[in-house]
């Protein structure tokens, strides 16, 4: 008699998660479409893109069309604006249009001989760590967060399309939940700057200063 009860209750037992479970389907729908709902919209890229950034930093790198690999829901404005992979603007003040393209990769360093690029980290630079050999490494493993903005200074007509580019950069470990362009002055002369906006509502400047990409914490306008 007693197996028989024990019988029967993991027979009611088993009923009941299965119930539960078969209930639970449509509230994970629920969520999960929620979850898809919050993500930003994408803008509109160049169809070759992609091409462009294998002729030039090579295969490694790939466009990042979202935010991160990992969708965090938030509460959405009216004025967000979508998330833009690609920004161009004139950053080295020589009046030709340069690119700001914002990818993912896992080796920087790997194809900076073979492509004539310069891998550079303002933000650690600024507190004390400059040499990218070492903080190459620091946000490999942030799924969220390994954002590699990839910089074309363009040449000639072409400007940062052009087959040979003035000069080409990777700029690592910018934590960023979005990166827009900012005017700032280079020489006395306006020129665009990358706005670094973070989750906690700073935003710090990213701008060329003749030489490298250096870094201004909190001088995006942020608070």
């Amino acid at each position: 008699m007693r197996s028989l009860r024990i019988s029967s209750f993991f027979v009611v037992l088993a009923t009941a998660i299965f119930v539960s479970s078969q209930d639970l389907g449509p509230a994970q729908a629920a969520s999960q479409a929620s979850v898809k709902a919050a993500a930003p919209a994408v803008a509109d890229v160049p169809a070759d893109l992609q091409a462009v950034i294998k002729k030039q930093f090579g295969a490694g790198f790939t466009l990042a069309v979202t935010p991160g690999s990992v969708i965090m829901t938030h509460i959405t404005h009216e004025d967000d604006t979508p998330w833009a992979p690609l920004l161009t603007g004139d950053l080295d003040g020589d009046g030709v249009e340069d690119a700001v393209i914002m990818a993912r990769g896992k080796d920087p360093l790997g194809g900076a001989s073979q492509f004539d690029y310069k891998v550079q980290d303002p933000m650690n630079s600024y507190f004390g760590w400059g040499n990218p050999k070492v903080t190459s490494t620091f946000s490999s493993n942030d799924p969220v967060h390994n954002f590699m903005v990839l910089v074309i200074h363009g040449s000639g007509k072409e400007g940062w399309r052009a087959e040979k580019p003035k000069a080409k950069f990777v700029i690592i470990n910018l934590n960023f939940d979005r990166l827009t362009l900012s005017g700032a002055s280079l020489k006395k002369k306006p020129v665009a700057a990358m706005r670094v906006e973070e989750s906690d509502g700073v935003s710090s400047l990213v701008f060329w200063d003749g030489k490298k990409y250096k870094y201004a914490p909190g001088a995006g306008g942020g608070g």
